[in-house]
């Protein structure tokens, strides 16, 4: 289960990975798609989590060490992607605003 649950931080990783590519491509809808299968892969590492829990089981320090590791790569791609994604937030709270406040300007100015 040790090996699996390391395996399945790895494939999140790669996913987290992906989804770091497409955003600085500004590809927002493979972000989304990509995010899918990224949350899909996190309950698997909860389930692994909570049956070594469980069953009283550790892992070993080669492959906490990897977990470790794998952990703040996914950290520092997500970091990286919501900094991508701040500037993009911006202009879309700016355009709706814009338009709310259009919406509500008669069309002779007052």
């Amino acid at each position: 289960m040790s090996q699996a649950l390391v395996n399945t931080y790895e494939s999140a990783a790669k996913l987290m990975e992906q989804m770091l590519i497409a955003a600085r491509q500004n590809a927002w809808e493979k972000v989304t798609e990509l995010e899918q299968s990224y949350m899909l892969k996190l309950e698997v590492v909860k389930s692994l989590e909570q049956t070594m829990r469980l069953e009283s089981e550790s892992l070993s320090p080669e492959l906490n060490a990897r977990k470790q590791a794998l952990v703040q790569k996914i950290l520092a791609d997500d970091g990286e992607i919501r900094n991508l994604l701040y500037p993009v937030m911006h202009r879309i709270t700016d355009m709706i605003f814009d338009a709310q406040l259009h919406a509500r300007i008669p069309p002779d100015g007052l």
